[in-house]
C-alpha cells in the first residue's frame, strides 16, 4: 500500500487546488444523485420508482450472491437491524428470496428473484442512459480512462476506510 501524502506534500505538489475540485465534484454528484429530479429521470426511464436504499442492496446482493445477512450489512456498512428490515421489504416485493445456509443453518442466504433481476437489469440500464447522456461529447478513450481511474479510487478509497 502507497505511503499516505501529507497536506505539506500536496501543498508542496501543488495539488491541493486540484483536490479541491474533486471534493466539490464529489459533492456535486452525491447531492445530484439523491435529488428527487435524478430520481425522477430514473424512474421514468426503468418504468420503477426509485428507492436509493433498496437499488443498493439490489445490486449488492447481484453481485455477490447467495450472499449472507450479516455479510450485505457489513458490504454496505450498515447495521444488521438495519438490513434486515431493508431485506424484509424487497422479500415482501417478492424482489429476493431467502433460505437457511446449508453450512449454517443460523445463517440466512439472500437471492435476488425473477422480478428483483429484472428490477435491477431495468434500473441499472436506466443509469447507463443517464451516465451516457453525460458522456455525449466525451472520445471514447476520455470514457474509458475515466473508466480505469474512478474504479481505481474508488477501490483506493475502499481500501482507506477499510483500514482506518
Amino acid at each position: 500500500m502507497a505511503r499516505p501524502v501529507s497536506r505539506r506534500e500536496l501543498e508542496e505538489l501543488d495539488l491541493v487546488d486540484d483536490l479541491e475540485s474533486i471534493e466539490r465534484a464529489l459533492n456535486t454528484f452525491f447531492r445530484l444523485s439523491r435529488n428527487f429530479r435524478f430520481q425522477e429521470a430514473v424512474h421514468k426511464r426503468s418504468g420503477f420508482a426509485v428507492d436509493r436504499a433498496s437499488y443498493g442492496v439490489l445490486a449488492r446482493v447481484g453481485e455477490h450472491q447467495p450472499v449472507r445477512l450479516s455479510d450485505l450489512a457489513h458490504l454496505l456498512g450498515v447495521d444488521v437491524s438495519t438490513i434486515s428490515r431493508q431485506v424484509a421489504t424487497l422479500e415482501q416485493r417478492g424482489l429476493l428470496s431467502r433460505a437457511a445456509d446449508p453450512d449454517d443453518g443460523r445463517a440466512v442466504l439472500l437471492q435476488l428473484t425473477a422480478p428483483g433481476q429484472a428490477y435491477l437489469r431495468k434500473l441499472s440500464a436506466a443509469w447507463h442512459e443517464i451516465v451516457a447522456d453525460s458522456l455525449v461529447d466525451w472520445e471514447p478513450r476520455e470514457i474509458a480512462q475515466f473508466a480505469t481511474m474512478i474504479g481505481r479510487f474508488v477501490a483506493n478509497l475502499e481500501s482507506s476506510a477499510e483500514s482506518a
